[in-house]
């Protein structure tokens, strides 16, 4: 196998790859919002009859702190990832390459809105003793 074939599977692996990361992202937010959701959706629901409920918003803090982090860590490496594919298309001398930052400003997005949802549970669950 040849230098310029191996560069095209390896062109081709990042191109699928940076696919895959796009959906997992996607995939990541309509779990997280369909579990926050439907969690605070009853917490809010429910919160007169019993004062351990508040707790039930312990996940969704979690998770959101969890996958901010996870998803910063993320926008952080797709530089490596960027200049990789670059790389690759200069060796190859293609006119254009998929610029993943598209993916890394979404990844940012996507945590500034996770931080946004921990603080929110947060503040509901410290001040669930009151009514909301």
């Amino acid at each position: 196998m040849d230098r310029q074939e191996l560069l095209w599977r390896q062109y081709q692996q990042n191109v699928d790859l940076y696919k895959f990361y796009m959906d997992l992202t996607i995939k990541f937010n309509v779990f997280f919002y369909a579990a926050t959701g439907a969690i605070v959706s009853y917490v809010l629901a429910q919160h007169n009859g019993n004062d351990l409920i508040q707790y039930a918003l312990v996940l969704p803090l979690v998770m959101s702190l969890c996958f901010g982090c996870f998803f910063v860590y993320g926008a952080v490496l797709m530089g490596a990832f960027r200049r990789d594919i670059f790389a690759i298309r200069d060796a190859l001398q293609l006119q254009v390459a998929p610029d993943v930052r598209v993916l890394s400003v979404l990844l940012y997005v996507f945590a500034f809105v996770f931080l946004l949802i921990a603080i929110g549970c947060g503040v509901l669950l410290c001040f669930a003793n009151g009514k909301f």
